[in-house]
């Protein structure tokens, strides 16, 4: 059997390691704020393979967090909201945005109590952070596995533009594979669920 390394998961926005060929030049940069939540930057390149530089627009919005939570008797939470982008409702992982000062595990347990009501009872399990968008986005998504988390209190009032699913395994499955939860990050960080045996799906 291969043994891997131990690997340090860096966010998206840090450079890495160059994998071919020699990094274009940054020769002008320019940011604007769009809203609270996102910049729009724009970077002049000269390639070494174009005559003319290029110029690239990117987004910066907050980094993401979404958490799989799952409970001891294999109920899964989910979301269902309306999302603009799209023009119509998604099926998603509960999440948010990072807020300044605070942790992504601190806030996929806040996303996860506000929008489903489910509690953690233990720690967060940290996923390695993804890339949402290698072409338009610069921010980084973290995912977390939450097992064995608790119902929500007698008291629990949902959100206004969120509503709570909950899904059996079966019925997780087969959302994923009819395309009814589509969010590519958050397939992902079901997969890397699935690859680390957090979690079992029937096929």
């Amino acid at each position: 059997m291969r043994r891997w390394a131990a690997t340090v998961w860096p966010s998206c926005r840090f450079p890495q390691a160059e994998i071919v060929g020699k990094k274009p030049e940054l020769i002008a940069e320019n940011a604007t704020r769009l809203s609270p939540w996102v910049t729009l930057n724009e970077r002049t390149y000269r390639f070494a393979w174009h005559a003319e530089p290029q110029t690239f627009h990117s987004l910066r919005p907050q980094d993401y967090v979404n958490v799989l939570a799952v409970t001891a008797d294999g109920r899964i939470p989910l979301v269902k909201q309306f999302r603009p982008a799209l023009n119509r409702y998604t099926l998603e992982l509960p999440g948010g945005l990072l807020e300044v000062g605070e942790t992504p595990a601190r806030r996929a347990v806040l996303e996860l109590e506000e929008e489903t009501g489910f509690r953690a009872t233990k720690e967060p399990i940290a996923l390695p952070p993804l890339c949402p968008d290698t072409g338009r986005l610069e921010n980084a998504l973290h995912g977390f596995i939450l097992l064995d988390v608790a119902d929500p209190p007698g008291d629990w009032q949902p959100e206004n533009e969120v509503e709570r699913l909950i899904f059996s395994r079966q019925e997780l499955s087969r959302a994923l594979l009819e395309g009814q939860l589509d969010h590519a990050p958050h397939v992902s960080i079901i997969g890397l669920a699935l690859l680390k045996g957090l979690l079992h799906l029937p096929i």
